[in-house]
């Protein structure tokens, strides 16, 4: 088999999934490197490219479509230094013009992906330059529309519309149908980024439609995945499913596995919004085992969904304890859960750059709540002090990782666990009434600095009488054997909490068991305080784990992997770019790396731009050159330019590959989901001929001069 169509298979399967690889016969594999290639092929069927192996494949490798392929294989797995490198090599090689400003495109899209939209822009005007040096209007558009994918991930939202329109309207005018239908996607995902759901959902749709009536299932599939998403913003839960099981089924049915993945992690997240946990996990653990584990952000957020579907899942199972017998299965049970939840986070904060440490916070109270769940009514002595010393050493690395809006949290949280442990110690220590009196003393205090850190009003409330009532307890130390009084009066307070825990019935159920205690004949005032101070504890431990991982929060990692918190409206805090599902995108670029863009003379100020279906579009556009918008550069830049005219280093950069979501049938229209903008590099006015003649000519004057002079003295 050519290695060329090794290569392509490869890059299919980060596209689409699928078993398409295991048919590859290794010793057929027929070219220049069988042997490298060979081991790029093993190691892409375990879902995991070898990094050093493409280095020396792109250094090997004598064809330039080979060597062009590898710079997509390597560009869509997050490698875009060496995809820069790879697409450098392939133009040094490259002698196609057809093929040349499809590299430079794709040598733009890599800069994208490192953030530099300069470099990006610089590459994308050469890529321009061809095109309309050819007349390939049609190529141009999607050049175009690449740069205004690139300002969509800055933020740059007028720009992104204006190229994105430019685009379009090219291809309406050449009649291109796919072009159209592409170009209606990106502008609908351009508002959808902008927060403007109506706008982007009426551009989707009609997308959608156009797509659907030229049979572009799989630009369908997309499309309808891209309308879930909104939906589900919306928290329109029944249009939401609709629209993913549809894409669902399109993607099934054209055997496109990773694509399937995507959908099915998108699918779990709206069960997991809803509130069904158990809907949630078939599908989120589908798309995990589907989903390459290079594919970012989109197999991180399917890791981090499906650690959330476990914990709700083992708080679900600590909410149905229909009796004392199935209490501690069910309670090993959420333990397992809470396992299984920890060790998704612990991956899932391997993959990270950022966000790490609130993924390990998640991890640590994860496996520190698989300790403490299965501390029941008949686990006690040195069993459950084990269970206490665990579930601390866990809570110790939460608090290490916690930043300021959690760490009171924890702190407090660990004040509690400390006289949880206290008040288990106290069952070994009977025959030393001195220990033992010591043992309940300290667990007391340590209750009472947890229940002072509680701050909202009526937990703040609620942690008043807990105070008032462990000082009581502490207090029938003092009065031996004759405390009923005491232990009348911390009961009573008990009941003034319980009140104040209302809508918390794990809690206040707690509390009132304890209440009931202390109520009782005070026959041994240390045995009733032991066990009511258990039950305090666990009631107090519950809690303040509520408060501390709030199951209604959840996070979503945008195209730099940062996480970020969804609101109650299913809106996220900060603007999040909507992701291309196949594959990250890279991340916002800052505006002091934008290139400064200048309108030349014999630009024309355009009129507001109007859809051919009457859609407003809020932009002026302002071209240079009518016959195909080129925008000219200040001369600072345009030095700049110049010196790019030599093949670049790869630069040190957060990678982010990049790819549109829409038909392959062009090296253009598999990325022309969103497109992007060409910067002309124009030559200064002061060039470099023009510097020579100068400089001689003032030589020459200078040697005049001195001639003169000389002439002068003599006389």
């Amino acid at each position: 088999m050519n290695q060329l169509v090794v290569l392509q298979e490869i890059y299919a399967s980060f596209s689409k999934g699928g078993d398409g690889l295991q048919k590859i016969d290794i010793k057929a594999i027929e070219g220049s490197c069988p042997e490298l290639l060979s081991k790029l092929l093993d190691s892409s069927r375990k879902g995991r490219i070898d990094e050093d192996v493409c280095r020396e494949l792109s250094l090997k490798l004598q064809d330039v479509y080979e060597i062009k392929r590898l710079g997509d294989i390597c560009r869509r797995l997050d490698l875009p230094s060496l995809a820069i490198n790879t697409y450098n090599r392939a133009l040094s090689l490259c002698r196609d013009p057809i093929l040349r400003p499809v590299l430079q495109n794709n040598l733009g899209q890599a800069f994208v992906h490192q953030g530099d939209l300069a470099k990006a822009a610089f590459y994308y005007q050469k890529a321009a330059d061809c095109f309309a040096k050819e007349g390939d209007h049609i190529g141009l558009a999607h050049v175009l529309g690449n740069l205004g994918s690139a300002y969509r991930k800055s933020g740059e939202w007028d720009k992104a519309i204006e190229h994105c329109y430019r685009s379009l309207k090219t291809f309406e005018e050449k009649g291109d149908e796919l072009g159209i239908a592409q170009m209606t996607g990106s502008l609908g995902r351009i508002y959808a980024d902008m927060g403007e759901k109506e706008l982007a959902a009426r551009y989707f749709e009609r997308s959608l439609t156009d797509f659907q009536r030229l049979g572009d299932k799989r630009s369908a599939a997309w499309v309808l995945d891209r309308l879930g998403r909104i939906a589900g913003q919306r928290m329109d839960w029944d249009n939401a499913l609709c629209y993913f099981n549809s894409s669902l089924s399109l993607f099934e049915e054209q055997g496109e596995s990773q694509s399937q993945g995507i959908v099915l992690s998108n699918l779990g997240r709206i069960y997991l919004q809803m509130g069904q946990a158990t809907a949630a996990r078939e599908p989120l653990e589908r798309a995990v085992l589907l989903i390459s584990r290079q594919i970012k952000p989109s197999y991180q957020n399917a890791l981090y969904c499906l650690a959330k579907t476990y914990s709700s899942l083992a708080k679900n199972c600590l909410q149905e304890e229909p009796g004392r017998s199935s209490s501690r299965q069910q309670r090993q049970e959420a333990s397992q859960l809470f396992v299984l939840a920890s060790n998704r986070y612990h991956e899932l904060a391997s993959t990270l750059e950022e966000g790490q440490a609130e993924i390990k916070v998640a991890e640590a109270m994860a496996k520190c709540r698989s300790y403490l769940v299965r501390l029941c009514g008949d686990v006690q002595g040195e069993e459950a002090l084990i269970l206490v010393g665990r579930a601390q050493t866990f809570l110790d690395n939460a608090a290490l990782n916690a930043n300021d809006g959690n760490k009171a949290g924890i702190l407090g949280l660990q004040r509690i666990i400390a006289g949880m442990k206290e008040v288990h110690s106290i069952g070994l220590l009977a025959n030393d009434p001195l220990m033992l009196t010591r043992a309940l003393n300290n667990a007391s205090e340590y209750l009472m600095g947890g229940a002072q850190g509680w701050s909202s009003e009526e937990e703040g409330e609620a942690g008043g009488f807990l105070c008032l009532a462990l000082k009581n307890i502490i207090d029938v130390q003092k009065f031996g054997r004759d405390a009923t009084e005491k232990l009348q009066a911390a009961a009573v307070a008990l009941r003034h909490a319980e009140k104040n825990l209302d809508g918390k019935e794990s809690s206040a159920n707690r509390i009132a068991q304890a209440a009931e205690i202390l109520e009782g004949p005070a026959a041994n005032g240390s045995r009733q305080c032991q066990a009511a101070l258990q039950l305090i504890a666990g009631a107090m431990v519950s809690n303040s784990l509520n408060k501390i991982d709030d199951s209604n929060s959840i996070l979503t990692g945008d195209e730099s992997l940062y996480l970020l918190p969804v609101t109650e409206k299913g809106e996220f805090v900060v603007n999040i770019k909507i992701n291309d599902l196949h594959e990250p995108e890279s991340e916002p670029i800052a505006k002091t790396d934008l290139p400064v863009l200048e309108i030349s003379k014999e630009g024309y100020v355009a009129k507001d731009l109007i859809l051919a279906d009457g859609w407003l579009v809020p932009i002026k556009a302002d071209l240079a050159c009518k016959s195909y918008g080129q925008l000219l550069l200040p001369a600072i830049r345009q030095q700049f330019n110049a010196k790019m005219e030599m093949p670049l280093k790869p630069e040190d950069g957060k990678p982010e590959p990049y790819e549109r979501p829409f038909s392959e049938a062009k090296e253009f229209s598999e990325v022309a989901q969103d497109p992007e903008i060409e910067i002309e590099s124009q030559e200064s006015p002061f060039s470099r001929s023009k510097a020579v003649f100068l400089l001689k000519v003032m030589t020459a004057l200078l040697v005049m001069l001195l001639a003169i002079e000389a002439i002068l003295y003599l006389i």
